[in-house]
C-alpha cells in the first residue's frame, strides 16, 4: 500500500511544483487512470482518491480501504505503474530498494 500512496503524493507534488517532466507526468496520469479504473463503482472511494490527490493524508484511511477491497493492493498492473512513476522520481531510491514492488 505504502508504494501505491507515495507514487500518487510524489506524482501529485511534482504537478504542484512545475517540476514534473513529461515521462513522469505520463506515467502519473497511468497511475492515476489504472487506480479510477479500479476503484470504479466505489463512489466513496474514488472521492477518496480525488481528495488524497489534492490534500495528502485526507481521507487516507477511506482510500486505504477502497483500494483493499478494489483488490489494488495486489494488482499487478496498478503495482507496476506505481513503481514506475516511483523509478522516475527518484531512480537513485529505486535502485537502492527503497519502494518494493511486492511490498502492499
Amino acid at each position: 500500500m505504502s508504494l501505491i500512496l507515495t507514487a500518487v503524493v510524489a506524482g501529485e507534488s511534482k504537478a504542484e511544483t512545475n517540476t514534473m517532466l513529461g515521462a513522469v507526468e505520463d506515467d502519473f496520469t497511468s497511475l492515476y487512470s489504472v487506480l479510477r479504473e479500479r476503484l470504479a463503482g466505489r463512489p466513496g472511494a474514488l472521492q477518496a482518491l480525488e481528495e488524497y490527490v489534492n490534500q495528502p493524508e485526507s481521507d487516507r484511511e477511506e482510500l486505504i480501504a477502497g483500494l483493499t477491497q478494489a483488490g489494488a493492493t495486489h494488482d499487478p498492473q496498478v503495482l507496476r505503474t506505481a513503481f514506475k512513476v516511483m523509478q522516475r522520481i527518484d531512480p537513485e531510491g529505486s535502485a537502492n530498494g527503497n519502494y518494493e514492488l511486492t511490498r502492499v
